[in-house]
């Protein structure tokens, strides 16, 4: 069998307390054909010492940045983790991150499956999560081959970097991330979709830490993770799957659990003033709180850049007809009603017999 070159690419960010475990979990691989690239994003704390020690000895390559990317106002250049995989020569890459760790066996394994399956593209393994109390569980139970792009786009993702392997070739020709987006595995990993299929293997291959500097697990991450899933589900609104994906999500933030804080939404409206799942979630905060004119003015809005083909639309005019008084705005939502959703106009409009249209 041929043993064809592995970039493993290290990203690193104040995780001093796990990033020798890490990087041994790397350079103790049994397939030896690798190139290793550390990428560190302004650390303040061990972690540039500790590279440069793996890097004296182990002679791989590392990036260390002066300025953390995330931190910059106007992003400038490749993000860091790009910045590495578009340094590497391999044949395929895989990506660590500084708290996470691989099994020694995890590269063999993996291109051991592609080299048997040279039309797929990535191949991802099974994870298991670390708790801070040392507990684990598995990171999903979900094993999909061959055209995930519609599973990846409703239900999200299969994997982490941290347990896949992705063939370099095809991660050449997708588009990059906007600057801003921090979720950049799912984001990837539907755009490697649409280059040919995955394909998995239930082996444990990786762990994956869990505290509270995990990006997507801190105490403020509602925002961020809200922003994030928007910003990558909003590239595929010409694929039919987009309908289900933001179905599912209007579902997921109309919950009380998952509503978004008011302070939240309000920010994240003066960058996206045309997100109608935003106004909902303002219309339903509105109502909470009895503020009326806030609560009509979201609920239209809502309407208004409310996609016609999501199942919603209908239950938003029914909301916005029920909490609005004013006859002028009945008239237009009814009007508006008629014209974009033909077929629940008569069943919805029934249920306001005061108002003079009907």
């Amino acid at each position: 069998m041929p043993t064809p070159l592995v970039s493993i690419i290290v990203t690193s960010y104040n995780h001093d307390a796990f990033l020798e475990e890490a990087l041994d979990s790397v350079f103790n691989q049994t397939w030896k054909n690798i190139e290793v690239i550390i990428v560190d994003d302004a650390s303040t704390d061990r972690s540039v010492d500790i590279i440069k020690k793996y890097q004296r000895k182990y002679n791989c390559k590392t990036i260390l940045r002066a300025t953390n990317y995330y931190s910059q106002k106007n992003k400038i250049g490749d993000k860091p983790i790009i910045e590495a995989m578009n340094m590497a020569s391999g044949k395929y890459i895989a990506v660590v991150d500084s708290d996470d760790l691989i099994v020694r066996t995890k590269i063999a394994h993996q291109v051991n499956i592609l080299e048997k399956n040279p039309h797929c593209v990535m191949c991802y393994s099974a994870i298991e999560v670390i708790m801070p109390d040392g507990s684990r569980f598995p990171y999903s139970n979900i094993f999909l081959d061959g055209d995930v792009f519609h599973h990846l786009l409703v239900s999200g993702n299969l994997s982490l970097y941290i347990g896949s392997l992705i063939r370099r070739e095809a991660y050449l020709k997708i588009e990059r991330s906007d600057p801003e987006l921090v979720q950049e595995d799912w984001d990837m990993f539907l755009k490697l979709s649409r280059q040919g299929h995955f394909i998995s293997s239930r082996r444990l291959v990786a762990y994956y830490r869990r505290h509270d500097n995990n990006t997507w697990y801190r105490k403020d991450n509602s925002k961020l993770m809200y922003q994030n899933r928007m910003m990558i589900l909003n590239q595929w609104k010409h694929e039919d799957a987009w309908v289900d994906a933001m179905n599912s999500r209007w579902k997921q933030y109309a919950h009380p659990d998952h509503t978004l804080i008011k302070e939240d939404i309000d920010e994240l409206l003066l960058k996206q003033p045309t997100d109608p799942l935003l106004h909902f979630q303002g219309f339903i905060v509105a109502i909470h709180h009895k503020d009326v004119s806030k609560a009509q003015y979201h609920i239209v809005q809502a309407i208004i850049y409310c996609d016609s083909r999501l199942e919603i639309l209908p239950q938003l005019y029914f909301a916005a007809l029920k909490s609005i008084t004013d006859k002028k705005i009945r008239s237009m939502l009814l009007t508006s009603l008629k014209t974009r959703l033909p077929e629940h106009y008569q069943q919805i409009s029934e249920k306001f017999p005061q108002d003079p249209q009907q």
